[in-house]
């Protein structure tokens, strides 16, 4: 979607923003903040402050969302520059759009 913030953000922005606000680096795509994280881990172990990524196909190759666990299974989400910014159930995504079954722990 491309928006940047501070009015607007795309999923990947606001996640790149959040990070940085606390001092910590990560790329600017979703697809990119996958692979280039640190550390990942099973969905079945997310922690506050994991990327949750969803995949069209299933892999990191098809990547095209990321929002932020922060915990008591809500994520932190910009679906797209004008749904703004919402702390959305990760088990409500679940049923209509699973994530990818692997976090990104920076």
């Amino acid at each position: 979607m491309g928006a940047n913030g501070p009015n607007q953000y795309d999923c990947s922005s606001l996640t790149q923003t959040a990070f940085a606000s606390a001092g910590i680096d990560i790329p600017r795509v979703s697809a990119d903040q996958y692979a280039q994280a640190p550390a990942h881990d099973s969905l079945s172990n997310v922690q506050p402050g994991d990327l949750v990524f969803w995949s069209n196909n299933g892999s990191s190759s098809g990547i095209y969302h990321v929002a932020v666990y922060i915990g008591d299974g809500q994520i932190a989400q910009a679906r797209n520059p004008q749904a703004g910014i919402s702390i959305d159930s990760l088990d409500h995504y679940k049923q209509y759009n699973p994530p990818m079954n692997s976090v990104a722990r920076y």
